[in-house]
């Protein structure tokens, strides 16, 4: 038996069996979207490797007549779909709905993504963004010798957490000009490495320091001047998440201010802006991963062994999740506070 979609949730389609839909040019020549579109097609690759997953969505209200090019080249370019829904007569139904669709895309992890009331009748354009990471390290850590341990917010100040531990080969280095440990701990394949930037020290103005002058380059700066040691790990398992409304850390108002806002390429509608732009973060770091490979024998080997270099976080950090292939950033994030 077919049903109809509800009134309150009306997805705008392009559908090949009402009409013929051009193949439109959404970019030419090719420039940043085309390179954006590449990225998310890497990304979206399957692997057993590591879960990646993606939501992202436009919700309009029904009244507004978005551009059929508009359509075609957000879903081409960015894998993102634009929705109609009755946002001016069933606000929380649509709020509903939403949270259920992210719930679906991140299989269960990210739940209640919108709080009540966090839009009315009078939204416009909600643009929902969300993504779950979980990976398998390339050798996982024992869960036997993951243990309860102290983990220092300052000097004085201390809490519980889980810390996991493995000897083994990794990469490591110090940034120079500041006393800050880099350590790559590679996942699956080599296909994504989870990176911390772990300060010497609690103080928090250090830790601040190296945040406030973070920018991407550099990033990809340190991840390149490591080098393989032999290194005890002691690192925190854990799973943050982490949502924001964007408008309160961009400035927006070009897409979110009615008298600024020029949406004419996306819609025929006068009016249009942007009501609402959230995104949410989990990510989980845990023991699971491949198996170690046996060490080969070598009985007449008799040079010294050099004692391993420790690598131990039991204070504040950032750590970012780094995909090789395209040199993306998958997440970015300071791990300060347990909770």
């Amino acid at each position: 038996m077919a049903m109809n979609p509800p009134d309150s949730l009306k997805q705008t389609t392009l559908s090949h069996q009402q009409y013929r839909v051009p193949d439109y040019e959404c970019e030419k020549p090719a420039a940043v979207h085309t390179a954006f579109h590449r990225i998310l097609a890497e990304l979206n690759k399957p692997s057993t490797n590591y879960e990646l997953s993606f939501a992202n969505r436009l919700y309009g209200d029904q009244s507004i007549a978005f551009l059929q090019k508009f359509l075609y080249c957000a879903l081409k370019l960015y894998l993102t779909e634009v929705y109609g829904a009755d946002i001016h007569n069933a606000p929380e139904e649509v709020r509903r709905l939403i949270n259920l669709w992210v719930e679906v895309q991140t299989h269960g992890k990210i739940q209640d993504l919108l709080p009540k009331n966090s839009f009315d009748c009078l939204a416009q354009l909600l643009h929902v963004n969300a993504l779950y990471f979980k990976g398998q390290w390339d050798v996982k850590f024992d869960k036997e010798l993951t243990k309860v341990d102290r983990f220092y917010l300052t000097e004085d100040v201390c809490t519980n957490v889980q810390l996991m531990y493995r000897k083994g080969q990794y990469n490591i280095g110090t940034i120079e000009g500041c006393d800050v440990q880099v350590l790559e701990i590679p996942y699956r394949n080599n296909e994504l490495s989870l990176f911390i930037l772990l300060p010497r020290d609690c103080d928090p103005e250090s830790l601040q320091q190296l945040e406030d002058g973070l920018s991407y380059d550099q990033l990809l700066n340190w991840s390149c001047i490591l080098k393989p040691e032999e290194v005890e790990v002691v690192i925190p398992k854990f799973r943050v998440e982490k949502s924001v409304e964007v408008n309160a850390y961009l400035d927006l108002s070009p897409l979110t201010d009615p008298e600024k806002a020029d949406l004419s390429s996306a819609t025929t509608t006068e009016g249009v802006a942007l009501t609402q732009l959230v995104h949410d973060t989990f990510i989980e770091i845990d023991e699971e991963g491949g198996e170690e490979a046996e060490a080969p024998i070598c009985p007449g080997d008799r040079r010294p062994r050099q004692e391993p270099k420790a690598f131990l976080a039991n204070h504040p950090f950032l750590y970012f999740v780094l995909h090789k292939g395209t040199q993306s950033l998958i997440a970015l994030g300071k791990f300060a506070r347990p909770e």
